[in-house]
């Protein structure tokens, strides 16, 4: 009986490695540009009427270097009708569960622990699948970023 049980908690130990394994070996390298266009929608700020607005704007992330399933790198997002772009920096983790989640934090570069927005996403069929929450200003967006070329 006793070496049944040591024959079980091997196999199941093996079981175990080899999906850890296979969970590695299935996390996709992100690095590179990534770009997608959508609709922002904003709360009122000091250059609004006073009313929530929606605007149409460009979002670039590129992700500089990867390690495992953490990585960093730059976001910058401007409005479509502007030539201004806003830069930030952003560090993620993709889900070890093989589901292609990915969870990010953006901060402003020059503002000191500001972390600017949330974003949860998923990697799936080679694009990011991408929602975004500001912390600042009230910004909400959902986007497909879809990459443009490798770093």
């Amino acid at each position: 009986m006793t070496r049944f049980k040591t024959l079980g908690a091997a196999a199941l130990a093996s079981t175990f490695a080899f999906a850890t394994l296979a969970a590695a070996e299935t996390t996709p390298d992100l690095r590179g540009v990534w770009s997608g266009q959508h609709t922002v929608a904003a709360l009122p700020n000091e250059n609004s009427d006073g009313a929530p607005r929606f605007n149409q704007s460009e979002w670039v992330l590129e992700i500089k270097e990867q390690q495992d399933n953490v990585f960093w790198g730059t976001s910058k997002w401007s409005r479509t009708s502007s030539d201004s772009w806003n830069e930030g920096q952003v560090t993620g983790t993709i889900s070890r569960d093989g589901s292609g989640s990915i969870a990010m934090v953006e901060s402003r570069i020059g503002e000191t622990n500001q972390v600017n927005g949330l974003i949860d996403a998923t990697f799936e069929d080679g694009k990011i699948y991408a929602d975004f929450r500001s912390l600042n200003s009230g910004i909400t967006y959902s986007t497909v970023l879809e990459n443009g070329e490798t770093s």
